[in-house]
């Protein structure tokens, strides 16, 4: 199958590589079927488009490569509309906010995406009761690491 997108062109596509979000993305409801396109160009990021509307499309990573201790903090009943048997098939990606000035990129830990990879079905879970927000701040996160880093090779060397 192909698809026109405003950003990447023509896509060509699968039936089996389709997520369905049967509640949609927050604010985007009325959308349901998306593609993750994983461009080498652009790693750690990948891109989740909307193949029902070609101006649709989300930055996305995987939490833990900025956040390494990031949790998923979500009650069991809204899992339970992922239909899945095994929690290895479930993978987590949160959406990414790149402004103008891409020092203030920021990742949203609060409304994480998880999908069902067996089942291509996912969802948008949002974690109320969580420490996360909407903005935590990319190269904030980079910074720390390498203070931290910095901080155990003097321990190290004494």
């Amino acid at each position: 199958m192909k698809f026109v997108t405003t950003r990447f062109g023509e896509i060509d596509f699968k039936e089996n590589e389709v997520l369905n979000f049967p509640k949609g993305i927050l604010g985007f409801s009325q959308l349901t079927r998306y593609m993750i396109l994983d461009r080498k160009d652009f790693a750690p990021f990948k891109w989740i488009q909307s193949i029902e509307d070609s101006n649709v499309a989300f930055v996305i990573l995987d939490p833990v490569q900025f956040f390494p201790n990031y949790k998923l903090e979500i009650n069991e009943k809204e899992l339970e509309e992922l239909n899945y048997s095994n929690s290895r098939d479930l993978i987590t990606y949160v959406i990414v906010n790149i402004p103008h000035d891409v020092a203030l990129a920021s990742a949203d830990l609060l409304g994480p995406l998880v999908i069902n990879t067996k089942r291509r079905l996912a969802k948008q879970a949002v974690m109320p009761e969580s420490p996360y927000t909407t903005k935590h701040y990319l190269l904030d996160e980079l910074r720390k690491r390498e203070r931290r880093k910095q901080l155990d090779r003097k321990k190290a060397s004494v």
